[in-house]
């Protein structure tokens, strides 16, 4: 598929691609999960990063379709697009409107063309995409509407890569992904390092779910990281990249140095990023959560002039 930068005089200049396009906050209902991709995007025009591209993912959206259609339940995502039964199109826990099916689908489109980039050309990509990793085959939950790790995991074992590691570095844990993994992409490794007892599951095989605290955060990021070290190598690293651990007391200087141990273990491995969390709660400002995710973008650009 042929994508289209949004800036392509700095074809030439740039090279991580970033997928983006306003179809992310389409839902009516404000939250900082369904608003921060656009102003995080507003910070990268007014102070942009070398060697970024920001790409519009939409030539992935029928395959976007095809993929969610495949790992949630039809009676769910029938209820997404029209609301109807109002309790399942609402147990992501937002209002229902019609933005929120057109916001799922362009979150996972990004994802899917993120992954087909990154194993293609065997580099890095990311998308400013979350709301991801709570929702279950057969419903949403915790702010969670379509479940984008296990789509950009579908599309990675469709594209040849069986060997898939989804990294789940938010602060809460990911039982949705597990529940879509663990029916339907036996084969994809799960690890997840959570600050907080919210969508806890069972790990089984390689997969684990390590539980942290402020005081025992890298610890804990070393244990997960060593862990996948000791397991045959992967051929994409999918990375949840949450930096709510911040608003349940990791501190900044612990996340920064999360970022750079994370992308010292992915090294040459294709890899993409999605946003994962990063609120507002707590007297924290939304420039403030756009500067924290920013730290992952940055990070992984400048990589690329490697």
């Amino acid at each position: 598929m042929r994508l289209s930068p949004e800036n392509s005089s700095a074809l030439e200049r740039l090279t991580m691609k970033l997928f983006y396009n306003d179809d992310y906050v389409a839902a009516e209902y404000a939250y900082d999960t369904t608003r921060k991709a656009k102003h995080i995007r507003q910070s990268l025009s007014d102070d942009p990063v070398d060697n970024l591209e920001i790409w519009d993912p939409l030539h992935f959206v029928e395959r976007s379709l095809e993929v969610i259609a495949k790992i949630h339940d039809e009676p769910y995502v029938d209820s997404i697009k029209t609301g109807i039964p109002k309790t399942l199109a609402e147990s992501q826990g937002f209002d229902w409107d019609k933005g929120i099916w057109t916001s799922a689908v362009a979150h996972s489109a990004g994802l899917i063309a993120a992954t087909t980039y990154a194993l293609q050309d065997k580099e890095r990509a990311g998308s400013l995409s979350s709301g991801l990793h709570h929702a279950r085959r057969s419903s949403g939950k915790g702010n969670c509407t379509v479940n984008g790790l296990a789509v950009a995991a579908h599309q990675a074992i469709t594209m040849g890569a069986p060997r898939v590691l989804i990294l789940d570095f938010d602060a809460h844990a990911g039982g949705g992904t597990w529940d879509i993994i663990s029916h339907h992409l036996p084969s994809v490794v799960q690890l997840d390092v959570t600050c907080a007892n919210f969508d806890t599951y069972q790990p089984e095989g390689e997969s684990r779910l390590i539980y942290s605290t402020p005081q025992s955060y890298r610890e804990d990021i070393n244990h997960a990281l060593h862990h996948a070290t000791l397991l045959d190598p992967f051929d994409i690293v999918i990375y949840n990249a949450g930096m709510d651990p911040l608003n349940s007391g990791v501190s900044l200087s612990d996340i920064t140095w999360r970022e750079h141990t994370v992308s010292d273990f992915i090294g040459d491995t294709p890899a993409i990023f999605a946003l994962a969390g990063g609120y507002t709660w707590g007297n924290k400002t939304m420039d403030e959560v756009v500067s924290w995710h920013r730290i992952t973008i940055d990070l992984w650009a400048s990589l690329e002039t490697r």
